[in-house]
């Protein structure tokens, strides 16, 4: 039985495919990954009072501009966690900068995040932090002066309204007995003479 042999052409073209094929493979750029982000933060003491929050964003180097950084504190308030302050959009220099006016004094962790990006916590020390809610201006000495004999009097009033509610009820209540007695007595003796003359 003879055998079989393919022909020349379809060896050629088959040939050619795969030749075409792997240098296509060859020939197609590899497509590199994006380089990481980097979110750098630092904050500054204003002499004025307050902080100035300063974030850099870069991309392999480069600048990224018009992206939103949002600030952010870490509290313990119902378990630890971070508080936002604000937001603010980078320039052209990749910065985004923030004024920051704490409300309270002690040692405060901050942190820069963009997008899933965060950036290492700084600590700053704040003293003479303006508080949220101001102080009333009112003389707070005058004011305790006067708080225990007002309260006083203001109670012995009470008091005395009280007893006087309670006298006139017992003053009430006794008046009516009396008078009861009184038209028990005279009813008896009515009823006598009605008796002695019957």
């Amino acid at each position: 039985m003879p055998r079989h042999v393919p022909p020349i052409r379809s060896i050629v073209g088959g040939t050619a495919v795969a030749v075409m094929l792997l240098g296509l493979a060859l020939a197609s750029p590899v497509v590199a990954s994006d380089p990481p982000a980097e979110l750098t933060f630092i904050a500054e003491r204003r002499a004025e009072g307050g902080w100035m929050l300063r974030a850099t964003l870069t991309q392999g180097g480069a600048v990224q501009s018009q992206q939103t950084v949002e600030f952010l504190q870490a509290v313990d308030f119902f378990g630890p966690r971070w508080i936002p302050l604000g937001n603010a959009t980078t320039d052209t220099s990749g910065v985004a900068s923030r004024l920051y006016s704490p409300t309270s004094n002690g040692v405060q962790r901050l942190v820069a995040r963009h997008a899933a990006l965060q950036s290492a916590p700084v600590e700053i020390t704040v003293v003479g932090a303006v508080p949220a809610i101001p102080r009333e201006p009112a003389d707070l000495p005058i004011v305790r002066a006067w708080a225990l004999p007002i309260g006083a009097a203001v109670l012995v009033g009470v008091w005395l309204m009280l007893a006087a509610i309670l006298l006139s009820a017992v003053i009430g209540i006794s008046r009516s007995a009396r008078r009861k007695a009184r038209d028990n007595r005279l009813g008896d003796t009515i009823g006598q003479s009605i008796s002695e003359q019957a």
